[in-house]
């Protein structure tokens, strides 16, 4: 008896019936269904008419930023590890904050704000050593590395203190704070900021429930 030989089976998949059904529905084209593409549409970012009115802020320079009814300008300052210092330290810095106060008489206040890790050295770090290295396990590590720091800039967050100064006049807020850096230089020394740091307190300061 001579044996046929058993002819495979083919299953389809997915993708040849879909095919299939394409090619089928070409055949017919009432059936077919002429899809437009959808345009976007682009919201617009607007400002609330109560915004200008509520909020005190005119203007900001690199000198200072123009309020409606005075001047300001912010320092960032330099804060200490209380715990790697000695007891002589934190009463030398005590004793220099309390003649700050007793001789300082502008308008003045500190703030505290909690910012977002700034983890952009260290990420660029890796993406050099990821563009550099061809070794599987270590881009395996370099991109667990990525992923840390991206974790940390997303979720952690560092607490940063500010001084604002105000003066009624752009010429006394200048004269005042020459006095605030040299009256603290001694205890706790302050840091010069750029426009867009100022802006981000700012926006924190006025949107307090939002996330840079």
């Amino acid at each position: 008896m001579n044996k046929e030989k058993i002819k495979p089976i083919i299953v389809p998949t997915y993708t040849e019936e879909k095919a299939s059904k394409k090619s089928f529905l070409k055949k017919f084209p009432y059936f077919q269904k002429n899809k437009t593409p959808r345009k976007k549409v682009e919201r617009k970012s607007h400002v609330l008419r109560k915004t200008p009115i509520i909020m005190p802020f005119l203007d900001i320079t690199e000198e200072h930023i123009v309020m409606k009814k005075y001047f300001m300008d912010i320092f960032q300052i330099t804060t200490n590890d209380l715990h790697s210092l000695t007891d002589t330290d934190i009463t030398i810095k005590l004793l220099e904050k309390a003649r700050f106060y007793r001789s300082s008489a502008s308008q003045h206040k500190v703030v505290g704000l909690n910012f977002p890790a700034n983890t952009e050295k260290q990420r660029l770090y890796w993406e050099r050593k990821k563009e550099r290295t061809t070794d599987p396990l270590r881009i395996r590590f370099i991109n667990r590395k990525l992923f840390e720091l991206e974790f940390i800039a997303r979720e952690r967050t560092n607490r940063e203190f500010f001084l604002f100064v105000y003066a009624e006049s752009s010429q006394t807020l200048e004269d005042e704070k020459k006095q605030v850096v040299r009256g603290m230089r001694q205890s706790f020394p302050l840091q010069t900021l750029s426009n867009e740091k100022k802006q981000d307190i700012l926006f924190m300061m006025s949107n307090q429930n939002s996330k840079l």
